[in-house]
């Protein structure tokens, strides 16, 4: 870029010169040109230095030094449209997002839905789930084979984000009756995960 405002530049400071009736010859026309040169090289290595080192070094500060889930990656989860749950997860994990994605933290291809570096916390949120349980708060016989997941889920996070200490893995729900009937049949497989009631 600064290879194609050079010429432009020479041109504007020649003809600035010859207008206010400056004779620009010889080291006079050089030195106004050098000039312009010299402030057009500095522009562009300002687009790189303090403002972009500092963050840099901010973000780098953030991260917590010892928390190995910082060895994980980020996975860009896709779908066709965008639903409910998602915007929960969004506000639960804090992971970036957009109209048909989202993005997940993948540890050794275990997926989290959010990580909080600096606190070597990760997240999990469940959204939407008393729509599969009845009125007594028991799961409804068409969905009861999902628990299993859900155990294997847990299970499987819970291997993952070890050693605790520092890791930290924490569940989220956003009703109370899948809440409350996960978080006492999940506790019997990971004691040590909190489960939080965040409406």
């Amino acid at each position: 870029m600064a290879a194609l405002a050079l010429p432009f530049i020479e041109l504007v400071a020649t003809r600035v010169l010859i207008a206010l009736g400056v004779i620009a010859t010889g080291a006079a026309a050089s030195d106004a040109i050098e000039q312009a040169r010299k402030r057009q090289e500095e522009a562009e290595q300002a687009k790189s230095s303090p403002i972009a080192k500092t963050d840099a070094k901010t973000k780098e500060q953030e991260r917590c030094k010892e928390c190995p889930p910082n060895q994980g990656k980020p996975f860009q989860r896709n779908f066709p449209e965008r639903k409910p749950w998602v915007d929960y997860q969004v506000r639960i994990g804090g992971m970036s997002n957009g109209a048909t994605f989202i993005i997940e933290w993948d540890i050794g291809g275990v997926r989290f839905d959010g990580f909080v570096s600096a606190e070597c916390l990760l997240k999990e949120a469940k959204a939407a789930y008393d729509q599969f349980f009845d009125e007594y708060g028991r799961p409804k016989r068409w969905w009861v084979h999902n628990i299993n997941e859900m155990m294997r889920e847990i299970s499987s996070q819970s291997i993952a984000a070890s050693p605790r200490p520092p890791v930290r893995l924490e569940w989220f729900w956003q009703q109370p009756i899948s809440h409350r009937y996960f978080s006492s049949l999940l506790r019997r497989i990971a004691p040590d995960i909190p489960h939080h009631y965040e409406p």
